[in-house]
């Protein structure tokens, strides 16, 4: 409508379907284990995998096509409700919309597991780069391994290896036997050395510390003197020794010789 007049509509042989922005609102009944899902079929078309599927889906003995109720929906084996519902709350997750999902390591790698697995071309996307940005160092390497994502586990472990705290029990059992023998022996090789020999001098760089211009108390044992505080070195010394055996680990298959 322009002027305020009133538009006629023009005759459905000269109307093209926007490829983009013409809806199917049909919706799909589908089971995941237990669970009954009905959701909008234009969303699950952005798989090739659904895309696939719904021309091939047939009719049941009473003539009702799969997945049109309840009684005869489209069963889907070998995939948890759990994952399910995070790859349609992701789908359904409008990027302007007033309702955004709490974001966490479980919804976003639950939900790349199907877009990964069914082809959501654009959705996986989407998910690789929150997957970067969202997640944890342990969280990443676990992905990695389950994706075969193997362009992240050299970053991702060297990063373990540099950071001061080790690993806690429940990082450990999420990492598995080998991620945890790497890191266990890389800290080790590379630790800082707790004393010197009498006639070493080594600087800040070597030491991993430098001696700060102001006294104050120690944080550890609240005595007053001159204070060592850590290098702020983004590449410590260590760092590339560390990445180059990370790197021939990763070569073998994450897996060490001995």
């Amino acid at each position: 409508m322009a002027g305020g007049g009133k538009a006629t509509p023009t005759t459905m042989a000269t109307t093209n379907r926007h490829s983009k922005f013409y809806f199917d609102s049909t919706a799909v009944t589908i089971q995941v284990e237990d669970t009954l899902f009905n959701v909008h079929k234009y969303q699950l078309m952005k798989s090739e995998a659904f895309s696939d599927m719904f021309k091939t889906v047939k009719s049941s003995t009473e003539g009702s096509e799969e997945g049109t109720s309840a009684e005869n929906p489209i069963v889907l084996l070998e995939v948890s409700a759990v994952d399910f519902e995070c790859l349609l709350t992701m789908l359904y997750a409008g990027r302007f919309s007033s309702q955004q999902p709490m974001l966490n390591a479980s919804i976003i790698t639950s939900a790349f597991r199907l877009a990964n697995k069914w082809n959501f071309e654009d959705l996986r996307a989407s998910l690789l780069s929150l997957a970067k940005e969202k997640l944890d160092v342990v969280d990443k390497i676990v992905f990695a391994h389950e994706f075969g994502l193997t362009e992240w586990l050299v970053p991702a472990h060297t990063r373990l290896c540099l950071r001061p705290e080790p690993l806690n029990t429940e990082e450990a059992v999420r990492l598995g036997v080998h991620s945890v023998l790497l890191v266990s022996r890389l800290r080790e090789l590379h630790r800082p050395t707790a004393t010197s020999p009498k006639d070493t001098s080594m600087c800040g760089s070597c030491t991993g510390y430098i001696v700060r211009e102001d006294s104050g108390y120690c944080s550890k044992c609240n005595a007053w003197g001159h204070l060592l505080t850590p290098s702020r070195q983004t590449n410590p010394p260590e760092a590339h020794a560390i990445q180059t055996k990370v790197e021939k680990w990763v070569e073998r298959g994450c897996m060490f010789s001995d």
